[in-house]
């Protein structure tokens, strides 16, 4: 069997078998769980964050209104005239409220900013993990099925190889048959010692014939057998430089994304 009419293995195969797809749902599966978790705890990080910035609202609202109606009051009560010092006193009260307002703001959304950040970072580690885990998987598993691949091409071959050696054995055993007829009805030998002789010839003949047939069949078997491991090693080991090509290119997109990671918030 000659080795080219035996279909090659390409990385498109493998990545079209049942095996490979099968594996690549379960995958997509685990990392569509992973981004679904993440979501809902943005989700109630935001709502926290939104919450408490509200209370922080809402309480400056309120004091604000507070100082408000006293100062009303107190307006009322002096009836409108010499209100200045009650302004002025209001005024300052006013100032000191919405700076601490202001601190308080500042300061609670720089906290935020840190947890919102922190969060960002561990579910960026949590799902590139994943990809590093799922990518060196595929890699494996691409290993694997072009092993398996391998395997039965050396099989087919072996199987090959099996058929021409019956197919030489059985011929050489019909051209011995048909040799010995062909002598046991020469008419032209005379006696039963000339007609042994000439078997005894004709079998050394064949012996010698059928050897030296069994022998160039054995070399070229032994041939396409070496041939065919060295296509399959050349084979592995592009699919091997694939692979450390995808987990480099992978190493490359993560450290461009914390390059361009910043910290963050949402209010």
């Amino acid at each position: 069997m000659r080795i080219d009419l035996i279909p090659q293995v390409r990385l498109e195969d493998l990545k079209q078998t049942k095996a490979y797809i099968k594996h690549m749902k379960k995958q997509q599966k685990e990392l569509n769980a992973l981004k679904k978790r993440h979501g809902k705890e943005h989700s109630v990080m935001q709502k926290l964050h939104c919450t408490q910035v509200d209370k922080i609202v809402a309480q400056y609202n309120k004091e604000k209104l507070a100082g408000e109606k006293i100062l009303e009051k107190a307006i009322k009560k002096k009836g409108g005239n010499n209100c200045l010092e009650l302004k002025k006193e209001f005024e300052n009260k006013m100032q000191t409220l919405t700076s601490d307002h202001t601190s308080k703001v500042k300061e609670i959304v720089a906290q935020h900013t840190k947890e919102w950040s922190e969060m960002i970072n561990t579910h960026s580690a949590e799902e590139q993990g994943m990809r590093d885990l799922h990518l060196s998987q595929q890699c494996e598993l691409l290993k694997k099925l072009l092993i398996s691949a391998h395997e039965q091409q050396t099989q087919q071959l072996k199987l090959s190889h099996d058929r021409e050696s019956k197919e030489m054995r059985a011929n050489q055993a019909k051209i011995s048959m048909e040799n010995g007829k062909a002598i046991s009805q020469d008419k032209s030998i005379k006696n039963k010692a000339e007609r042994e002789r000439r078997v005894r010839e004709l079998n050394s003949s064949n012996t010698k014939k059928f050897l030296e047939e069994r022998k160039r069949l054995a070399m070229k078997q032994t041939k396409e057998m070496d041939q065919l491991k060295k296509v399959q090693l050349e084979h592995l080991e592009i699919l091997e430089k694939q692979n450390e090509q995808a987990k480099e290119m992978q190493e490359m997109v993560k450290l461009e994304a914390d390059m361009d990671r910043r910290p963050a918030t949402v209010v």
